[in-house]
């Protein structure tokens, strides 16, 4: 067995074939403060075919320059942008279900809840979460089940779970 580029191998694989059959989804952070992480937000969104990746919360607060080192490539590829919008139905189409990865009374466990197809994804920032405000307006809060010492995860990995689970439950349909 030897090493294969990952264009050369899903190039045969046509993963963006799920998009014939489901929307693409829409990925939404709440006020990330460490650029690496917004970078890697950017990227992941690329990665899964999101048509963008919206940051709540003020441009000027980051380092641009850091952001796009750690998005690489992806800072092209995608739609991103900042907002100081709170209201998620004024970036999120009203067609699309709001779903919070997040821990909270709530929330179910993302592997045994049917996610929605066409979706809007909603993270919190790496210190406090989601607030309540942002919460209120999801339609539906999973959670991912951390069997570790270390209860939580990075915020991008979160997003890379949620995801790619969304993307298995979709190619399952």
């Amino acid at each position: 067995m030897s090493y294969l580029k990952s264009n050369d191998l899903f190039e045969h694989l046509n993963p963006e074939g799920l998009y014939q059959k489901v929307p693409h989804p829409i990925v939404i952070a709440d006020h990330l403060m460490t650029p690496d992480n917004i970078g890697a937000m950017i990227r992941l969104a690329d990665n899964i075919g999101a048509t963008e990746v919206c940051f709540l919360g003020k441009e000027e607060e980051h380092k641009m320059g850091k952001i796009r080192r750690s998005a690489a490539s992806s800072r092209d590829n995608i739609r991103w942008y900042f907002t100081e919008e709170n209201d998620l139905r004024k970036i999120v189409p009203e067609h699309k279900k709001i779903v919070a990865i997040e821990t909270a009374d709530n929330a179910t466990c993302i592997y045994e809840t049917p996610l929605p197809e066409d979706v809007a994804f909603v993270v919190g920032s790496e210190r406090h979460g989601l607030s309540e405000e942002l919460l209120s307006q999801c339609d539906m809060v999973v959670f991912i089940p951390v069997p570790g010492p270390t209860r939580s995860l990075n915020v991008s990995h979160a997003a890379s779970v949620a995801l790619f689970e969304w993307q298995r439950q979709m190619l399952q349909k």
